[in-house]
């Protein structure tokens, strides 16, 4: 076993969404910012199976680039027995140094695991939260991440990615990083922010403090998307600053294997 990540429970929070007359102009539709939060979707692991009919598990494939590929150059297979159930309420995604030939028939060295909700589920606005044991700075190179994408095809980043989380393992560093990726319309593949946004630890935490439960979230409306750790907010990206997504989202959890020292 190379990493692992695990889950307690995924919570997704709408808003209520009341409809406003608009004189000569019919109906609209707003999020409203007054009314309390109301449960639109969640998961809580139990049993001992994952609900397929709310994700999705890749099998036999890699994500974007493969070995030695452009972008991430990530180094995983991901395969459905990497995501399994604790049967105490725990989503487990582990990752092992496996030797595997993948359905492209390039040779990867890693396998993981990647779930996601796309066609099965996605909502635009609201909070979105996940309560996740992340592993140990010194799994170097293992990379976790919890975010969401378009469920319409746009071609990235001009529908936006937000990237609730993300964690790097390496030996220096023990902080989680929350992002916003976009581009203006029809300026695909030009990533305004590549840079993480900002990487973040709890106050006064000990090293490798994220090896525990924590949760994190994200609360996004049509004016800004909001980043919070265990409740307190640290990074913020209003829309006079960036595009925001529009359209509805779904939700990808994972656990990607990226190149380290180790591995060159």
């Amino acid at each position: 076993e190379y990493g692992e990540v695990s889950c307690e429970g995924m919570v997704l929070l709408g808003m209520a969404m009341v409809f406003l007359a608009n004189a000569g102009a019919g109906a609209t539709a707003r999020i409203s910012t007054t009314d309390p939060w109301r449960l639109t979707w969640s998961d809580e692991f139990d049993g001992r199976h994952l609900n397929t009919s709310l994700w999705n598990v890749k099998s036999n494939v890699s994500h974007c680039c493969g070995p030695f590929g452009k972008g991430n150059g990530e180094l995983e297979l991901y395969e459905t027995e990497a995501v399994s159930l604790s049967g105490d309420g725990k989503l487990v995604i582990r990752t092992k140094r496996e030797r595997r030939v993948g359905s492209d028939l390039k040779v990867y060295n890693y396998t993981s695991g990647w779930i996601d909700t796309k066609g099965k589920w996605s909502q635009r606005y609201g909070r979105f939260e996940a309560n996740c044991s992340l592993p140990s700075k010194a799994a170097e190179g293992i990379w976790p991440a919890f975010w969401l994408m378009p469920q319409s095809p746009q071609c990235w980043p001009t529908g936006g990615e937000i990237d609730i989380f993300e964690f790097n393992g390496n030996w220096l560093e023990d902080k989680i990083f929350g992002s916003y990726h976009w581009a203006e319309p029809s300026q695909c593949g030009k990533d305004k922010e590549p840079i993480p946004g900002k990487a973040v630890k709890r106050t006064g935490a000990q090293s490798d403090w994220q090896t525990g439960f924590h949760v994190y979230a994200v609360e996004w409306d049509e004016d800004r998307l909001d980043f919070f750790l265990d409740g307190v907010k640290y990074l913020s990206r209003e829309k006079s600053e960036v595009v925001l997504p529009t359209a509805p989202m779904y939700v990808i959890c994972l656990l990607y294997t990226s190149p380290s020292p180790r591995d060159s």
